[in-house]
């Protein structure tokens, strides 16, 4: 037998529940994957707990990203047989499929071979980190290689925040993240960062104009919004671009009109799905820079926590609380 997870209602992790059915067929352009591992992400609790931008539709399959084995396939597959060790990347809206059980359904345009040199648990780890960090810092920050930038990341002890701080170091940039204390500070410096600023108690602006000698950073990404986004906009630089890459403040920031102003800043954001996984072009471009990466040791995802699948409903709330260093997964055997 399979086993799905599923929710009837939008109230959160409490709300899922299990569903044993038949191993499912594939359909044209579709794969069977045998599931081996799944990474949790923040826009599934979201769509959980009916505050994402799309509305689940009940009864709602839960999950974007895992790593597995090809079951079977269905036609018009070229590329990928029965048996062969798979990626699913989050190229799936979270009202289309949904990939935390053990044998699922996935489109082939979110399928890619697994990285040799990656486990499951690994595998399961990368594709929505580093693809958003892709998107945040090179299509939308204009982050660049060796261009002497200084680069800032609120909430950089998530998994998307810590590949953030990966790429941004193998560009060749200064980073400075922000954390709520010091109690992840061990991490974020073995990560990368060059400075570290503690949220509960010290000032953002000030930290950040302290650590660039006044003159601002280059590229924000703000995972947190809230009033960190004028924050923000006060310690940029002139033309400086700040990315809206997370909503963990659950707080929608006023515009700081006068600093964009007065600065000439760029304000901009994304949704990787649309902007990049929807764009094949765009997706190969980052698929090599990640893969490439990962070769050469300079990527590596970071996992804080692995739990089964009978204890789907803790991992998730395990995530919600936000306390974790990198990434959480569920194994299944």
């Amino acid at each position: 037998m399979n086993t799905i997870i599923k929710f009837n209602k939008a109230t959160g992790p409490t709300a899922l529940e299990y569903s044993d059915e038949e191993i499912p067929s594939p359909r044209e352009n579709e794969v069977v994957v045998e599931v081996k591992a799944t990474g949790l992400n923040r826009s599934e609790h979201m769509y959980m707990s009916g505050v994402y931008v799309i509305e689940p539709e009940f009864p709602s399959k839960i999950g974007t990203e895992a790593a597995g084995i090809i079951y079977s396939v269905g036609e018009n597959i070229i590329d990928f047989k029965a048996g062969d060790e798979v990626c699913i990347t989050p190229n799936i809206l979270p009202n289309e499929y949904g990939v935390l059980g053990k044998f699922i359904v996935a489109p082939i345009e979110a399928i890619i071979h697994k990285p040799k040199e990656l486990n499951f648990k690994e595998a399961a780890s990368v594709w929505m980190a580093f693809s958003t960090a892709y998107c945040a810092l090179i299509l939308n920050g204009g982050l660049k290689r060796n261009a002497n930038q200084t680069v800032v990341i609120t909430a950089a002890s998530s998994a998307i925040g810590a590949a953030m701080v990966q790429m941004a170091k193998r560009f060749g940039a200064t980073v400075i993240v922000t954390s709520r204390n010091n109690t992840k500070d061990n991490f974020l410096k073995e990560n990368g960062a060059d400075y570290i600023i503690h949220t509960a108690n010290e000032n953002l602006t000030e930290k950040i104009l302290e650590y660039t000698n006044h003159k601002g950073f280059d590229i924000a990404v703000d995972l947190v919004l809230g009033d960190f986004t004028e924050k923000l906009a006060n310690a940029a630089s002139p033309e400086a671009t700040i990315v809206a890459g997370g909503l963990l403040s659950m707080e929608i920031p006023q515009i700081p009109f006068f600093p964009l102003v007065m600065k000439n800043l760029k304000l901009t954001s994304f949704h990787v799905v649309f902007h990049l996984f929807r764009k094949p072009e765009v997706f190969n471009q980052a698929k090599v820079e990640i893969l490439n990466g990962l070769q050469h040791k300079e990527y590596w995802p970071v996992i804080d926590k692995v739990f089964n699948l009978e204890q789907a409903t803790q991992a998730y709330q395990y995530l919600e609380k936000g306390n974790q260093k990198g990434k959480v997964v569920i194994e299944i055997n």
